[in-house]
Protein backbone atom coordinates (compact mmCIF):
# COMPACT_ATOMS: atom_id res chain seq x y z
CA UNK A 1 0.00 0.00 0.00
CA UNK A 2 2.13 3.16 -1.06
CA UNK A 3 0.95 6.66 -2.55
CA UNK A 4 0.67 6.64 -6.45
CA UNK A 5 1.72 9.50 -8.99
CA UNK A 6 -0.21 8.56 -11.53
CA UNK A 7 -3.40 5.91 -12.31
CA UNK A 8 -2.13 2.54 -12.71
CA UNK A 9 -4.25 -1.11 -13.83
CA UNK A 10 -6.07 -1.25 -10.40
CA UNK A 11 -10.26 -0.53 -10.31
CA UNK A 12 -10.12 2.76 -9.40
CA UNK A 13 -11.98 4.11 -6.44
CA UNK A 14 -13.45 7.43 -6.56
CA UNK A 15 -14.67 9.70 -3.00
CA UNK A 16 -17.10 12.43 -4.18
CA UNK A 17 -18.72 15.14 -2.37
CA UNK A 18 -22.60 16.69 -3.28
CA UNK A 19 -21.08 19.90 -4.20
CA UNK A 20 -18.03 18.80 -6.86
CA UNK A 21 -18.15 17.96 -10.27
CA UNK A 22 -15.98 14.96 -11.72
CA UNK A 23 -12.82 15.37 -12.89
CA UNK A 24 -13.11 16.78 -16.57
CA UNK A 25 -10.09 14.43 -17.74
CA UNK A 26 -12.18 11.67 -16.59
CA UNK A 27 -15.31 12.70 -18.57
CA UNK A 28 -13.45 13.42 -21.64
CA UNK A 29 -11.31 10.21 -21.73
CA UNK A 30 -14.51 7.88 -21.21
CA UNK A 31 -16.31 9.92 -23.89
CA UNK A 32 -19.67 11.46 -22.22
CA UNK A 33 -20.58 13.42 -19.27
CA UNK A 34 -21.16 10.97 -16.79
CA UNK A 35 -22.33 13.50 -14.02
CA UNK A 36 -25.92 12.66 -13.80
CA UNK A 37 -25.24 9.01 -13.50
CA UNK A 38 -23.26 9.72 -10.44
CA UNK A 39 -25.32 9.97 -6.80
CA UNK A 40 -23.67 12.11 -4.36
CA UNK A 41 -25.45 11.47 -1.07
CA UNK A 42 -23.20 9.65 1.44
CA UNK A 43 -22.77 6.10 1.28
CA UNK A 44 -23.98 6.18 -2.22
CA UNK A 45 -22.00 3.73 -4.34
CA UNK A 46 -22.51 4.45 -8.21
CA UNK A 47 -19.96 1.92 -10.89
CA UNK A 48 -19.23 3.46 -14.13
CA UNK A 49 -17.43 0.92 -16.96
CA UNK A 50 -14.71 2.03 -18.70
CA UNK A 51 -15.18 0.60 -22.01
CA UNK A 52 -11.45 -0.09 -22.52
CA UNK A 53 -11.15 3.45 -22.01
CA UNK A 54 -8.83 2.91 -18.57
CA UNK A 55 -6.63 -0.13 -17.86
CA UNK A 56 -9.37 -0.86 -15.47
CA UNK A 57 -13.13 -2.30 -16.11
CA UNK A 58 -14.95 0.47 -13.62
CA UNK A 59 -14.77 3.36 -11.86
CA UNK A 60 -15.96 3.54 -7.94
CA UNK A 61 -17.98 6.42 -7.60
CA UNK A 62 -18.66 6.83 -3.83
CA UNK A 63 -20.75 9.32 -2.37
CA UNK A 64 -19.79 11.30 0.84
CA UNK A 65 -22.48 13.43 1.06
CA UNK A 66 -22.06 17.17 2.08
CA UNK A 67 -18.77 18.20 2.70
CA UNK A 68 -19.24 20.55 6.50
CA UNK A 69 -21.55 17.03 7.39
CA UNK A 70 -18.70 14.70 7.10
CA UNK A 71 -16.34 13.28 9.70
CA UNK A 72 -14.14 10.66 10.52
CA UNK A 73 -16.49 8.01 11.71
CA UNK A 74 -18.64 8.38 8.48
CA UNK A 75 -15.70 8.08 6.23
CA UNK A 76 -14.89 4.87 8.08
CA UNK A 77 -18.32 2.97 7.31
CA UNK A 78 -17.96 4.19 4.06
CA UNK A 79 -15.00 2.97 3.74
CA UNK A 80 -16.23 -0.36 5.18
CA UNK A 81 -19.00 -0.65 2.83
CA UNK A 82 -17.01 -0.14 0.07
CA UNK A 83 -14.15 -2.36 0.49
CA UNK A 84 -15.66 -5.57 2.06
CA UNK A 85 -16.85 -7.39 -0.80
CA UNK A 86 -13.38 -6.07 -2.75
CA UNK A 87 -11.49 -8.95 -4.02
CA UNK A 88 -8.59 -7.16 -6.46
CA UNK A 89 -5.88 -4.80 -5.94
CA UNK A 90 -7.77 -0.93 -6.35
CA UNK A 91 -6.77 2.89 -6.35
CA UNK A 92 -8.22 5.36 -4.31
CA UNK A 93 -8.48 8.47 -5.64
CA UNK A 94 -8.33 11.72 -3.38
CA UNK A 95 -6.63 14.09 -5.50
CA UNK A 96 -9.33 16.55 -6.23
CA UNK A 97 -10.60 16.63 -2.18
CA UNK A 98 -9.78 18.63 0.78
CA UNK A 99 -8.53 17.20 4.14
CA UNK A 100 -6.89 14.59 2.05
CA UNK A 101 -4.72 12.97 4.39
CA UNK A 102 -7.53 12.72 7.21
CA UNK A 103 -9.68 11.35 4.24
CA UNK A 104 -6.62 8.65 3.57
CA UNK A 105 -6.02 8.35 7.47
CA UNK A 106 -9.48 6.85 8.20
CA UNK A 107 -9.70 5.37 4.56
CA UNK A 108 -7.40 2.96 4.58
CA UNK A 109 -7.50 1.39 7.85
CA UNK A 110 -10.80 0.49 7.60
CA UNK A 111 -10.17 -1.00 4.30
CA UNK A 112 -7.39 -3.47 6.21
CA UNK A 113 -9.77 -4.02 8.96
CA UNK A 114 -13.25 -4.45 6.30
CA UNK A 115 -10.63 -7.17 4.25
CA UNK A 116 -10.16 -9.31 7.12
CA UNK A 117 -11.91 -12.32 7.53
CA UNK A 118 -11.41 -15.26 10.30
CA UNK A 119 -9.44 -18.15 8.71
CA UNK A 120 -10.98 -21.49 8.66
CA UNK A 121 -8.06 -24.12 9.78
CA UNK A 122 -7.14 -25.89 7.25
CA UNK A 123 -7.03 -23.24 4.58
CA UNK A 124 -4.87 -20.20 3.83
CA UNK A 125 -6.17 -17.06 5.38
CA UNK A 126 -7.73 -14.54 2.98
CA UNK A 127 -5.71 -12.16 1.25
CA UNK A 128 -6.04 -8.28 2.12
CA UNK A 129 -6.42 -6.77 -0.75
CA UNK A 130 -4.06 -4.13 -1.56
CA UNK A 131 -4.76 -0.23 -2.51
CA UNK A 132 -2.87 2.13 -3.51
CA UNK A 133 -3.60 6.24 -3.16
CA UNK A 134 -3.52 8.77 -5.85
CA UNK A 135 -3.31 12.28 -4.23
CA UNK A 136 -1.52 15.41 -4.50
CA UNK A 137 -0.65 16.13 -1.50
CA UNK A 138 2.00 13.79 0.52
CA UNK A 139 -0.18 11.15 2.23
CA UNK A 140 2.24 8.45 2.60
CA UNK A 141 3.36 8.94 6.40
CA UNK A 142 -0.84 8.33 6.63
CA UNK A 143 -0.55 5.28 4.62
CA UNK A 144 2.06 3.84 7.09
CA UNK A 145 -0.07 4.63 10.10
CA UNK A 146 -2.65 3.48 8.57
CA UNK A 147 -1.14 0.32 8.08
CA UNK A 148 0.31 0.26 11.12
CA UNK A 149 -3.12 0.55 13.04
CA UNK A 150 -5.14 -2.04 10.71
CA UNK A 151 -2.59 -4.94 10.80
CA UNK A 152 -2.42 -4.33 14.53
CA UNK A 153 -6.14 -4.69 15.09
CA UNK A 154 -6.08 -7.63 12.74
CA UNK A 155 -3.78 -9.31 14.72
CA UNK A 156 -5.40 -9.17 17.57
CA UNK A 157 -8.76 -10.83 15.88
CA UNK A 158 -6.80 -13.10 14.53
CA UNK A 159 -5.12 -14.37 17.65
CA UNK A 160 -9.24 -14.16 19.04
CA UNK A 161 -10.27 -16.05 16.33
CA UNK A 162 -7.91 -18.96 16.62
CA UNK A 163 -9.97 -22.03 18.15
CA UNK A 164 -8.76 -22.32 21.99
CA UNK A 165 -7.36 -26.06 21.43
CA UNK A 166 -4.92 -24.14 19.13
CA UNK A 167 -4.32 -20.78 21.07
CA UNK A 168 -3.48 -22.27 24.04
CA UNK A 169 -1.72 -20.87 26.95
CA UNK A 170 1.54 -22.08 25.68
CA UNK A 171 0.48 -20.43 22.22
CA UNK A 172 0.02 -17.20 23.41
CA UNK A 173 3.60 -17.13 25.28
CA UNK A 174 4.62 -18.57 21.70
CA UNK A 175 2.83 -15.39 20.06
CA UNK A 176 4.30 -12.92 22.94
CA UNK A 177 7.37 -13.99 22.34
CA UNK A 178 8.07 -13.83 18.52
CA UNK A 179 6.07 -10.07 18.64
CA UNK A 180 8.67 -9.18 20.89
CA UNK A 181 11.20 -10.53 18.64
CA UNK A 182 9.81 -9.30 15.66
CA UNK A 183 9.70 -5.28 17.01
CA UNK A 184 12.60 -4.87 19.50
CA UNK A 185 10.61 -5.42 22.31
CA UNK A 186 11.74 -7.12 25.64
CA UNK A 187 9.75 -10.21 26.83
CA UNK A 188 9.40 -11.83 30.35
CA UNK A 189 7.12 -14.91 30.54
CA UNK A 190 6.47 -15.73 34.47
CA UNK A 191 6.12 -19.46 34.36
CA UNK A 192 3.91 -21.70 37.36
CA UNK A 193 7.13 -22.25 39.20
CA UNK A 194 7.76 -18.55 39.37
CA UNK A 195 3.83 -17.31 40.12
CA UNK A 196 3.99 -19.63 42.79
CA UNK A 197 7.17 -18.32 44.15
CA UNK A 198 5.26 -14.82 43.82
CA UNK A 199 2.14 -16.63 45.48
CA UNK A 200 -0.39 -15.08 42.95
CA UNK A 201 -2.98 -16.85 44.15
CA UNK A 202 -5.75 -15.35 41.79
CA UNK A 203 -4.30 -16.85 38.28
CA UNK A 204 -3.05 -19.83 40.13
CA UNK A 205 -6.49 -20.48 41.55
CA UNK A 206 -8.10 -20.58 37.88
CA UNK A 207 -5.68 -22.41 36.61
CA UNK A 208 -6.20 -25.64 38.88
CA UNK A 209 -8.26 -27.33 36.69
CA UNK A 210 -6.66 -27.21 33.45
CA UNK A 211 -3.50 -29.11 32.91
CA UNK A 212 -2.04 -26.54 30.84
CA UNK A 213 0.25 -23.98 33.29
CA UNK A 214 -0.69 -20.96 33.77
CA UNK A 215 1.71 -17.92 32.73
CA UNK A 216 2.15 -14.14 33.17
CA UNK A 217 3.41 -12.74 29.86
CA UNK A 218 5.41 -9.22 30.17
CA UNK A 219 5.98 -7.18 27.23
CA UNK A 220 8.21 -3.66 27.67
CA UNK A 221 8.04 -1.21 24.68
CA UNK A 222 10.30 1.53 26.15
CA UNK A 223 10.16 4.57 23.45
CA UNK A 224 10.23 7.17 26.55
CA UNK A 225 14.09 6.95 28.16
CA UNK A 226 13.85 6.88 31.99
CA UNK A 227 10.34 8.29 32.17
CA UNK A 228 7.51 6.34 34.25
CA UNK A 229 6.05 3.31 32.40
CA UNK A 230 2.39 2.62 32.01
CA UNK A 231 0.65 -0.36 31.81
CA UNK A 232 -2.06 -2.08 29.77
CA UNK A 233 -3.24 -5.18 30.95
CA UNK A 234 -5.60 -8.02 28.95
CA UNK A 235 -7.55 -10.87 30.48
CA UNK A 236 -5.93 -13.96 28.81
CA UNK A 237 -8.42 -16.86 29.32
CA UNK A 238 -7.85 -19.15 26.49
CA UNK A 239 -11.34 -21.05 27.19
CA UNK A 240 -13.61 -20.89 29.94
CA UNK A 241 -15.94 -23.37 30.83
CA UNK A 242 -16.91 -21.45 34.32
CA UNK A 243 -15.44 -24.35 35.52
CA UNK A 244 -17.59 -25.91 38.72
CA UNK A 245 -20.11 -22.98 38.35
CA UNK A 246 -20.40 -24.84 34.55
CA UNK A 247 -21.67 -22.41 31.86
CA UNK A 248 -24.91 -23.64 30.17
CA UNK A 249 -23.25 -22.88 27.25
CA UNK A 250 -19.65 -22.28 26.47
CA UNK A 251 -19.96 -21.78 22.92
CA UNK A 252 -18.05 -18.40 22.15
CA UNK A 253 -15.87 -18.93 25.31
CA UNK A 254 -12.49 -18.86 22.86
CA UNK A 255 -13.22 -15.37 22.78
CA UNK A 256 -12.84 -14.67 26.62
CA UNK A 257 -8.92 -13.90 25.32
CA UNK A 258 -9.87 -11.11 24.12
CA UNK A 259 -8.82 -8.70 26.49
CA UNK A 260 -5.42 -10.68 25.80
CA UNK A 261 -5.39 -10.79 22.54
CA UNK A 262 -6.55 -6.54 22.27
CA UNK A 263 -2.98 -6.05 24.52
CA UNK A 264 -0.65 -7.90 21.82
CA UNK A 265 -2.53 -5.77 19.25
CA UNK A 266 -1.45 -2.82 20.88
CA UNK A 267 1.81 -3.36 21.63
CA UNK A 268 2.80 -4.26 18.04
CA UNK A 269 1.13 -0.60 17.37
CA UNK A 270 3.62 1.17 19.69
CA UNK A 271 6.50 -1.11 18.63
CA UNK A 272 5.68 -0.51 14.81
CA UNK A 273 5.38 3.15 15.25
CA UNK A 274 8.29 3.73 17.64
CA UNK A 275 5.65 5.42 19.96
CA UNK A 276 7.04 7.79 22.59
CA UNK A 277 6.24 6.32 25.35
CA UNK A 278 7.13 3.51 27.78
CA UNK A 279 4.64 0.88 28.42
CA UNK A 280 4.13 -2.69 29.99
CA UNK A 281 1.75 -4.98 28.07
CA UNK A 282 0.98 -7.56 30.91
CA UNK A 283 -1.41 -10.62 29.91
CA UNK A 284 -2.43 -13.20 32.69
CA UNK A 285 -2.91 -16.61 30.78
CA UNK A 286 -4.73 -19.87 31.80
CA UNK A 287 -7.73 -21.98 30.96
CA UNK A 288 -10.97 -22.31 33.48
CA UNK A 289 -11.64 -25.54 33.15
CA UNK A 290 -13.34 -28.36 35.69
CA UNK A 291 -11.39 -30.92 37.54
CA UNK A 292 -10.34 -33.06 40.73
CA UNK A 293 -8.40 -30.25 41.25
CA UNK A 294 -10.46 -27.21 39.85
CA UNK A 295 -10.79 -24.71 42.80
CA UNK A 296 -14.05 -24.51 44.17
CA UNK A 297 -17.10 -22.32 45.53
CA UNK A 298 -16.37 -21.05 49.39
CA UNK A 299 -12.72 -21.57 48.56
CA UNK A 300 -10.58 -18.97 49.69
CA UNK A 301 -7.21 -17.51 47.99
CA UNK A 302 -4.81 -15.39 48.60
CA UNK A 303 -4.30 -13.26 46.20
CA UNK A 304 -0.20 -11.50 44.75
CA UNK A 305 -1.73 -8.16 46.96
CA UNK A 306 -2.00 -10.44 49.79
CA UNK A 307 -5.49 -9.82 49.92
CA UNK A 308 -7.70 -12.85 50.43
CA UNK A 309 -11.09 -13.70 48.09
CA UNK A 310 -13.94 -16.04 48.99
CA UNK A 311 -15.24 -18.01 46.11
CA UNK A 312 -18.87 -17.56 45.44
CA UNK A 313 -18.66 -18.29 41.90
CA UNK A 314 -15.63 -19.78 39.70
CA UNK A 315 -17.30 -18.39 36.66
CA UNK A 316 -15.93 -14.79 37.66
CA UNK A 317 -12.79 -16.13 37.23
CA UNK A 318 -10.99 -13.21 34.99
CA UNK A 319 -11.31 -10.55 37.70
CA UNK A 320 -9.09 -12.99 39.66
CA UNK A 321 -6.29 -12.97 36.88
CA UNK A 322 -6.75 -9.62 36.20
CA UNK A 323 -6.23 -8.25 40.00
CA UNK A 324 -2.75 -10.29 40.08
CA UNK A 325 -1.02 -8.60 36.86
CA UNK A 326 -2.25 -4.98 38.35
CA UNK A 327 -0.53 -5.55 41.56
CA UNK A 328 2.67 -7.47 39.34
CA UNK A 329 2.56 -3.63 37.44
CA UNK A 330 2.41 -1.99 40.63
CA UNK A 331 5.63 -3.71 41.46
CA UNK A 332 6.93 -2.63 38.38
CA UNK A 333 6.53 0.75 39.56
CA UNK A 334 4.13 1.79 36.71
CA UNK A 335 1.87 5.13 37.38
CA UNK A 336 -1.07 4.54 35.12
CA UNK A 337 -3.06 1.50 34.19
CA UNK A 338 -5.48 0.73 31.98
CA UNK A 339 -7.09 -2.65 31.83
CA UNK A 340 -9.60 -4.37 29.77
CA UNK A 341 -10.89 -7.99 29.55
CA UNK A 342 -14.89 -9.97 28.37
CA UNK A 343 -15.95 -10.07 32.16
CA UNK A 344 -20.02 -9.32 32.91
CA UNK A 345 -21.56 -9.34 29.61
CA UNK A 346 -24.60 -6.94 28.16
CA UNK A 347 -23.73 -3.46 30.25
CA UNK A 348 -24.37 -1.63 27.80
CA UNK A 349 -25.21 -3.85 24.82
CA UNK A 350 -22.30 -4.43 21.86
CA UNK A 351 -22.44 -0.52 20.80
CA UNK A 352 -20.67 0.86 23.96
CA UNK A 353 -18.14 -0.74 25.73
CA UNK A 354 -18.50 -0.02 29.48
CA UNK A 355 -15.91 2.38 31.39
CA UNK A 356 -14.62 2.49 34.85
CA UNK A 357 -12.16 5.03 35.59
CA UNK A 358 -10.66 6.06 39.61
CA UNK A 359 -9.66 9.67 37.55
CA UNK A 360 -11.56 12.17 36.02
CA UNK A 361 -8.57 13.75 35.10
CA UNK A 362 -7.40 10.23 33.17
CA UNK A 363 -11.03 9.33 32.67
CA UNK A 364 -10.97 12.52 30.19
CA UNK A 365 -7.69 11.80 28.55
CA UNK A 366 -9.23 8.38 27.46
CA UNK A 367 -12.40 9.64 26.73
CA UNK A 368 -10.62 12.48 23.81
CA UNK A 369 -8.71 9.28 22.72
CA UNK A 370 -12.02 7.04 21.84
CA UNK A 371 -13.67 10.13 19.80
CA UNK A 372 -10.11 10.21 17.80
CA UNK A 373 -10.65 6.96 17.46
CA UNK A 374 -13.99 6.49 16.59
CA UNK A 375 -15.26 4.47 19.02
CA UNK A 376 -17.56 4.10 21.40
CA UNK A 377 -17.48 4.11 25.48
CA UNK A 378 -19.77 5.20 28.56
CA UNK A 379 -18.40 5.71 31.75
CA UNK A 380 -20.30 3.86 34.42
CA UNK A 381 -20.12 4.02 38.44
CA UNK A 382 -17.44 2.93 40.78
CA UNK A 383 -19.12 2.83 44.34
CA UNK A 384 -18.63 1.75 47.64
CA UNK A 385 -22.28 0.20 47.74
CA UNK A 386 -21.43 -2.08 45.39
CA UNK A 387 -18.43 -3.02 46.88
CA UNK A 388 -20.51 -3.63 50.04
CA UNK A 389 -22.16 -6.47 47.69
CA UNK A 390 -19.12 -8.23 48.11
CA UNK A 391 -18.52 -8.75 52.25
CA UNK A 392 -17.11 -12.02 52.96
CA UNK A 393 -17.90 -13.66 56.67
CA UNK A 394 -14.14 -15.74 55.14
CA UNK A 395 -12.02 -13.53 53.22
CA UNK A 396 -11.52 -9.79 52.40
CA UNK A 397 -14.07 -9.65 50.01
CA UNK A 398 -16.02 -11.75 47.77
CA UNK A 399 -15.23 -12.73 43.89
CA UNK A 400 -18.59 -11.79 42.84
CA UNK A 401 -21.84 -10.41 44.39
CA UNK A 402 -24.72 -13.03 45.24
CA UNK A 403 -27.19 -10.38 44.94
CA UNK A 404 -28.72 -9.23 41.00
CA UNK A 405 -27.89 -5.96 38.99
CA UNK A 406 -24.67 -3.99 38.57
CA UNK A 407 -22.55 -6.58 37.74
CA UNK A 408 -20.40 -4.65 35.87
CA UNK A 409 -19.80 -2.10 38.17
CA UNK A 410 -19.40 -4.68 40.91
CA UNK A 411 -16.71 -6.40 38.90
CA UNK A 412 -15.03 -3.00 38.65
CA UNK A 413 -15.20 -2.32 42.16
CA UNK A 414 -13.38 -5.65 43.35
CA UNK A 415 -10.70 -4.43 40.72
CA UNK A 416 -10.40 -1.04 42.17
CA UNK A 417 -9.38 -2.88 45.46
CA UNK A 418 -6.14 -3.89 43.89
CA UNK A 419 -5.13 -0.21 42.30
CA UNK A 420 -3.01 1.55 44.73
CA UNK A 421 -4.33 5.67 45.80
CA UNK A 422 -1.53 7.13 43.64
CA UNK A 423 -2.27 5.08 40.66
CA UNK A 424 -4.04 6.26 37.63
CA UNK A 425 -6.29 3.49 36.36
CA UNK A 426 -9.10 2.76 33.67
CA UNK A 427 -10.93 -0.48 33.25
CA UNK A 428 -12.56 -1.73 30.34
CA UNK A 429 -15.49 -4.33 29.76
CA UNK A 430 -15.75 -5.61 26.46
CA UNK A 431 -17.85 -8.29 27.22
CA UNK A 432 -20.21 -7.30 24.56
CA UNK A 433 -18.31 -4.96 22.09
CA UNK A 434 -15.27 -8.10 21.58
CA UNK A 435 -16.84 -10.10 19.50
CA UNK A 436 -19.81 -9.64 17.03
CA UNK A 437 -22.07 -12.54 15.05
CA UNK A 438 -20.83 -13.41 11.60
CA UNK A 439 -17.95 -11.33 12.15
CA UNK A 440 -16.15 -12.42 14.83
CA UNK A 441 -13.14 -10.59 17.30
CA UNK A 442 -13.34 -6.96 16.66
CA UNK A 443 -10.46 -5.68 17.84
CA UNK A 444 -12.92 -2.95 20.11
CA UNK A 445 -10.57 -0.41 22.13
CA UNK A 446 -7.10 -1.12 20.41
CA UNK A 447 -6.92 1.94 18.38
CA UNK A 448 -8.61 3.79 21.03
CA UNK A 449 -5.29 2.40 23.97
CA UNK A 450 -2.88 2.98 20.92
CA UNK A 451 -3.54 6.55 20.40
CA UNK A 452 -4.27 7.16 24.25
CA UNK A 453 -1.18 5.67 25.08
CA UNK A 454 0.84 6.96 22.56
Amino acid sequence: MQQIKQFNNNVMIYPIYQEQSVCQDIIDTLGYDITQDIDKDFSKITQIHTFGKYPFSYILFVGLGKQNEITTDKLRKIATTVSKDIKQSVQLVVNHLDNQSILVRAWLESHILAQYEERKIGHDAKPIMNMDVLASVDVQDEINEASIYGEGINYARRLADTPSNLMTPDEMVKESIQLAKDYGMECTILDKAQLEDMKAGGILSVNQGSDIPAYMIVLKHNGDGDNAYKAVIGKGLTFDSGGYNLKGNSYGMKYDMCGGADVLGVMQILARSQAKTNVYGIVPVTENLVSGKAYKPQDVITTLSGKTVEITTTDAEGRLVLCDAMTYAKQLGVQAIIDLGTLTGPALGDVYTAVFSNDDDYYHKFEEAMKAADEKGWRLPLDQEYFDKLKSNSADMTNCSMTLGGDASVAANFLEAFVEKDIQWIHLDIASTAKKPNIGATGVMVRSIAVFLE
